[in-house]
């Protein structure tokens, strides 16, 4: 029960930091986050519907290739994150210098994606995809959540632009330092 209490916990800081920097700076960092941003610019969808219907998607795929703990987590991920995002898209901080708000969403996001998988869990969403992969291959999930996402980046380069392209990687490497260095305790070296 406290494992589960401290994945809620992580994903309602996810949450926050979503609406804080990721969200008003329409940064596409990848991840659930990104592609809620890049659909609602499109289509004005609510982010969290949108997130909610990824994970559901991921859901599926969780339940085929990992474990039932794995997947229970991933559950309460799908559903209690894009509840926290509605229930914290009223909070706002006003950092005026976007190199700042790069950083810290970055610490913050590399942080809670590292606890959830060190837990043993997902955050749901396209962050399913990389224990799957590491399950069957040697490759770090933090390598693989980088690979992903610079996918994700790069559909929401042409969305919104160079600029935010730049910003969005400073996120993307400080993310997948972070999560190697909480899950494996080093960045680059093997298990």
């Amino acid at each position: 029960m406290k494992k589960y209490l401290k994945l809620l916990l992580i994903l309602l800081i996810a949450a926050i930091n979503f609406n804080i920097f990721l969200k008003p700076m329409k940064l596409v960092t990848g991840g659930n986050q990104g592609l809620a941003i890049i659909i609602h610019e499109l289509i004005k969808m609510p982010h969290s519907t949108i997130v909610l219907i990824i994970n559901l998607l991921m859901l599926i795929l969780s339940y085929i290739f990992l474990k039932k703990e794995t997947t229970l987590g991933t559950v309460i991920a799908t559903i209690s994150y894009p509840l926290f995002i509605k229930l914290t898209s009223f909070f706002n901080l006003n950092i005026s210098t976007n190199l700042l708000n790069v950083i810290i969403t970055g610490i913050i996001s590399g942080l809670t994606n590292g606890y959830i998988y060190k837990l043993g869990f997902t955050a749901g969403g396209i962050n399913t995809i990389a224990p799957i992969i590491n399950k069957y291959k040697n490759i770090k999930v933090g390598t693989i959540n980088l690979i992903i996402n610079i996918i994700i980046l790069l559909i929401g380069c042409f969305q919104f632009g160079i600029k935010k392209l730049l910003y969005a990687i400073v996120v993307i490497i400080i993310n997948s330092i972070l999560i190697n260095l909480v899950m494996y305790g080093k960045f680059l070296k093997r298990k």
